[in-house]
């Protein structure tokens, strides 16, 4: 413990070492209260918009509670506003009707009054008259009030409204509670006692339909904007609600009025929609979440703040790795594409080099051939004399093939000239192409006696015409060899439908038909079908033409068939270019 105080005297007492320590506490408490800004910046800007949102909300639903507030007091005006004119008016018309000396009780002269105050008075359901034993004989107007004519009012069926009639006897007017009316609907009955000289001449029924009293006095901006019920005795009589509107009392808000009018007091429940709620959620929830983006914002520009020197260094040796890398990247790609390069060169050169052998093996193949058909036909002429008829028969098997092998080779010749040999393309009618393929191989189609339809709405077609021939040869004679030899109908269709704004050309047969596992397989060379084994027709190439030709065409070829249902062979062919 001594040693401290001799350090302190040695250091002196104009030693400036403790200083740094000194500072170091202060920039250490300074490092710290800048780590809280940002908490205390998120607590303040969080209190703000938290008040600014309630005082907001607050704002609102006063405006909300005002506006249903006045709107409740105008609908009590407006109903008991026109119910107050239209008690008033059947009062005017009982006091009109019995002071005219003399006296006209007529119908006519009714009617003419409750015409003028059903027009010039609009809420009335019906005006009518009743006589002095209680039966309703007139009606204003009679379409909706028919059903009314001769009802005795006496004999009511509802407990309440019979004990407010009773009161007529009296000769006072009576108003009675809302009841399912005849006519239809909720609704409440007025009768005023006609007493002229001291006598009742009969009563006066004023008829009111709640819906329509409604209707008549509010405005569907009201009915848009709120939901209103309105009860007499606690008995609900109107409401404007839906099923699907849910709990109109969700929001909590309610306005309570009464209304009056002669004989009635109703209580209005008024409620209003969504729609009156001011719009703008998202902005009110916007200011909510205000201070909390922005003190998160303040706390990640100080958090930079502090890292910002590291963060650099390391966006400097990433961006440095990230450019040394993407050179050898670039230089690998280019290399790659080097070599792709090469390899199509070459595999261009082994496919001109192979179609050129091919054409060249074909041709040099004929040669043989033409001498087996020459020295058989010699030993024919020569020494037909001698010749067994084993010796014929072996004659004959040798010209078979040779012929055979003759087409196989043309057919060879004519698969590498696809492609290898350019022709100017034309435009030029399908139709007259399908009409000389048909004179073409018309001995066939004759000896077999099929019917042959072609589609008269075949369109241009653009291309090389000696190939697309080639194609219609292929399979109208493919149709014509497996159509069957007990066909009993045979028939060939040629024809073209439209999918998806592309031409598909067709040839279709009802002959044997293709198995399913062939579709792909007979599209390749030296490739026959079993049916076509027995018959011992084709070499197995042709339909390797009709595919090569129609690629490079620019189209495709494929099939359907089903045994013993015939094949239908459909292909497509590159549009004229523009």
């Amino acid at each position: 413990m001594w040693l401290l105080p001799e350090q302190d005297s040695y250091l002196g007492p104009n030693s400036d070492k403790p200083e740094p320590k000194k500072n170091f506490l202060e920039e250490n408490s300074m490092f710290h209260l800048k780590k809280l800004a940002p908490f205390f910046a998120f607590l303040l800007f969080a209190s703000i918009a938290v008040l600014l949102w309630h005082n907001q909300n607050r704002y609102e639903r006063e405006l909300v509670f005002r506006h249903t507030d006045t709107s409740s007091e105008q609908i009590r005006i407006r109903v008991e506003g026109l119910m107050n004119s239209r008690m008033a008016s059947l009062e005017l018309l009982a006091e009109r009707w019995v002071e005219r000396v003399p006296p006209d009780f007529s119908r006519k002269r009714f009617l003419d009054f409750a015409e003028i105050f059903y027009s010039h008075y609009p809420g009335f359901m019906g005006i009518n008259w009743i006589d002095t034993t209680g039966v309703v004989r007139w009606v204003f107007p009679q379409n909706s009030n028919e059903r009314v004519i001769d009802t005795p009012i006496f004999e009511h069926q509802d407990s309440r409204v019979q004990k407010k009639i009773q009161i007529l006897h009296t000769g006072q007017n009576i108003v009675t509670p809302c009841v399912e009316l005849i006519q239809g609907g909720l609704g409440f009955n007025t009768f005023w006692p006609l007493i002229y000289s001291g006598t009742v001449q009969g009563y006066l029924n004023g008829v009111f339909q709640v819906n329509q009293i409604v209707d008549t006095s509010l405005g569907k901006d009201i009915l848009k904007n709120f939901w209103i019920r309105l009860y007499e005795a606690d008995r609900l009589i109107y409401t404007n609600e839906n099923q699907s509107d849910g709990n109109p009392g969700k929001n909590g808000l309610r306005i309570l009025r009464e209304v009056q009018f002669p004989g009635k007091i109703w209580k209005l429940e008024l409620f209003p929609k969504t729609i009156v709620y001011p719009s703008g959620m998202a902005w009110k929830v916007s200011v909510l979440i205000f201070g909390l983006v922005v003190s998160a914002t303040l706390s990640l520009l100080l958090h930079l703040l502090l890292e910002r020197m590291q963060m650099y260094r390391q966006a400097r040796d990433h961006a440095l790795q990230e450019v040394t890398e993407r050179k050898r990247a670039e230089a690998a790609l280019k290399e790659n594409e080097r070599k792709l390069e090469a390899l199509l060169a070459e595999l261009a050169a082994k496919n001109a080099e192979l179609e050129t052998f091919v054409y060249s093996v074909s041709h040099d193949l004929k040669t043989p051939i033409v001498t087996i058909e020459g020295f058989s036909g010699a030993l024919r002429e020569d020494f037909g004399n001698l010749i067994s008829k084993d010796g014929e028969k072996y004659l004959d098997y040798i010209g078979d093939a040779a012929r055979k092998m003759e087409l196989l080779i043309n057919d060879l010749l004519e698969l590498s000239r696809i492609g290898r040999l350019r022709v100017k393309k034309t435009e030029f009618p399908f139709a007259d192409l399908i009409s000389d393929v048909l004179k073409t191989l018309g001995p066939q189609i004759e000896e077999r006696g099929i019917q042959v339809n072609v589609d008269e709405k075949l369109p241009l077609v653009y291309g090389e015409k000696k190939r697309l021939a080639q194609i219609m040869e292929n399979l109208v004679s493919n149709a014509v060899k497996y159509l069957g030899k007990e066909n009993p109908s045979p028939r060939i269709e040629v024809g073209v439908r439209e999918n998806e704004d592309q031409k598909v050309f067709f040839v279709r047969d009802n002959g044997v038909g293709i198995e399913e596992k062939y579709f792909e397989k007979i599209f390749e060379v030296f490739q026959r079908l079993p049916a076509a084994k027995k018959i011992g027709e084709g070499t197995g190439i042709g339909l390797a033409i009709v595919k090569r030709i129609i690629e490079h065409h620019g189209g495709q070829v494929w099939l359907e068939s089903d045994i013993g249902k015939g094949a239908t062979f459909f292909f497509t062919l590159k549009d004229k270019e523009a």
